[in-house]
């Protein structure tokens, strides 16, 4: 039986909704150290959006007029909330969010997201997968359809009230920007070498885009440098006399030791350098535990690309490729890590204009009732282009064939779209190696999209400690000698005969962050602690958890 509301384990929510939310939050946090948001005084936008987040949770619960045990366990998982049936009933009474009062008013953390958006201070949203805004609106709609889904009982209530609030976000971003562009802002950032300033902003729908004007300081004036930002993040030209360097000459400006200069100004401007160097990408994925058959297929992979474009510089003709893939393996094998490198290899090396990765399910693509499936697929679609779609147990679009289901609308609408933008859009299709099967069969023309395959394998037990050695370092953790004797051993019995579902690495991950919790729980009474105490985890902090 499955322990209700219990936080670490996460069985209910899905680990992307978690992601966005925590995503979200961090976001929250960022923006508030950047500016001052003012209501009656100064507020935390981190609580303010948690709080946005619960008053929204809790109208799609209430939206078919019944609460759910596993409703209430979702509510509790994701916001660390104490709810039970009673309390959620006298919350959603006390802030009548039984009715549709609560689409009156837009959420009170939008307006500051919105206003974030316009300018450069609070960098990347993460490594340039989402833009901000449709991050904000993203995460509700992906949140609400994880909560529908979580009793099986999805009712028509809850998808249009669902709906209802998207719209309602939707329709306040557009007004708040209608606001800010009659307020005419201007937002400035300045460098060693230049400033920048903008003072208008285009809106397309939910989806913004700004152009920055360079305004060059004087010893700078024949030498300057061009910023354009979208909402994919900064793409760099660079400015010589009248010549304009383009993405697929940058490379060249940046290898020159001439320009040494135009690298730091990429770097003041928030752009990782790293990720326009190939041999850098090349080198973090090999370094990634495991994953040796891998790491061949892709290496592979990139040379055929690379010789391909070779052969087309040279006016020599290039065999026909087609860049879709497909990753077979059981859950936390790496695809999601590997994809988000290979959609910079793919950007690096031309293929892809930028070089992006947009991840989705099932509940990404499919709608609950007729005609806004295929508008949901080609938003994701469009948000997709110029990178890499990554479409997570994509065999579960294919595995319902009862009549109502619109999982077959979103596979052939898929395959047209990547035949339609082959150019600059690819998809990675990843899931179990059985179940995949039946995702190819489902349309005639999967197959001849995704040609190529490549094998996922689980990790060994060895490498599963490697794992959770370096992720421990990462966050400032080590293990004592007696904590590792005690992993290993466990890890290598735990393999023998792996549970159901296993996770691999991200069960190692949530086992880590449960001794983690182990740990503070063991050291919080502790009122003189030093730093080596806070770094180690003992064997007292793991020899009660299991490898699930």
């Amino acid at each position: 039986m499955r322990k209700k509301f219990s936080f670490f384990k996460g069985d209910i929510v899905k680990e992307e909704s978690r992601q966005m939310y925590n995503l979200c939050l961090k976001r929250a946090e960022s923006i508030g150290r950047a500016a001052f948001i003012r209501s009656e005084g100064r507020i935390d936008l981190t609580e303010m959006y948690k709080d946005d987040m619960l008053r929204f949770l809790v109208y799609i619960v209430c939206a078919d007029g019944d609460i759910s045990s596993e409703e209430i366990e979702y509510v509790n998982s994701l916001t660390g909330s104490c709810f039970t049936l009673a309390l959620m009933g006298q919350y959603a009474d006390g802030l009548e969010l039984r009715s549709e009062k609560i689409l009156e008013k837009p959420p009170m953390s939008l307006e500051a997201f919105v206003r974030s958006n316009i300018g450069p201070e609070t960098g990347e949203v993460s490594n340039g997968y989402y833009d901000l805004l449709m991050l904000y609106v993203t995460t509700f709609n992906y949140i609400g359809n994880d909560l529908i889904a979580c009793n099986q009982n999805i009712r028509q209530g809850e998808l249009d009230c669902l709906s209802s609030y998207i719209n309602m976000l939707r329709e306040n971003i557009d007004i708040i920007n209608g606001k800010i562009k009659e307020e005419k802002p201007t937002i400035a950032f300045k460098s060693d070498r230049f400033s920048v300033s903008s003072n208008e902003s285009s809106n397309t729908g939910y989806i913004r885009e700004t152009n920055y004007d360079i305004k060059p300081n004087e010893e700078n004036e024949d030498n300057n440098i061009s910023f354009g930002r979208n909402e994919d993040g900064l793409n760099v030209k660079k400015k010589i006399g009248d010549r304009i360097f383009n993405r697929e000459e940058k490379k060249e400006v940046l290898n020159a030791d001439s320009q040494g200069d135009v690298k730091n100004d990429i770097e003041d401007a928030g752009i990782d350098p790293d990720t326009i160097n190939l041999g850098k990408l090349m080198e973090e994925l090999n370094s990634l535990t495991g994953m040796q058959s891998v790491k061949k297929e892709v290496n592979n992979l990139v040379n055929l690309l690379k010789v391909c474009e070779l052969r087309r510089k040279k006016g020599l003709k290039v065999p026909p490729t087609t860049n879709h893939l497909v990753f077979l393996g059981n859950p936390g094998t790496g695809k999601t890590t590997v994809a988000r490198i290979l959609s910079k290899i793919y950007h690096n090396l031309g293929i892809l204009s930028k070089g992006h990765l947009v991840e989705v399910d099932r509940s990404g693509l499919v709608a609950g009732y007729m005609g806004q499936t295929g508008e949901k697929v080609m938003e994701v679609v469009e948000k997709a282009k110029g990178g890499v779609l990554f479409i997570d147990e994509a065999y579960a679009l294919s595995s319902n064939k009862q009549d109502g289901d619109f999982g077959q609308e979103a596979i052939d609408i898929l395959n047209k779209a990547m035949e339609d933008f082959r150019d600059d859009l690819i998809v990675i299709a990843a899931g179990y190696h059985d179940e995949m099967q039946s995702f190819l069969d489902a349309n005639p023309g999967l197959r001849s999209r995704f040609n190529r395959t490549i094998e996922f394998p689980n990790y060994s037990a060895d490498e599963l400690i490697e794992i959770i050695i370096n992720r421990a370092k990462r966050l400032d953790y080590t293990f004592d000698d007696e904590a590792i004797s005690f992993i290993t051993d466990k890890f290598k019995k735990t393999l023998i005969s792996p549970p159901h579902n296993f996770g691999n690495a991200r069960s190692v991950r949530n086992y880590l962050e449960r001794a983690i919790s182990n740990q503070a729980n063991r050291l919080v009474t502790d009122m003189d602690i030093n730093e080596d105490e806070l770094m180690t985890i003992k064997l007292a902090d793991v020899e009660n958890l299991e490898l699930e």
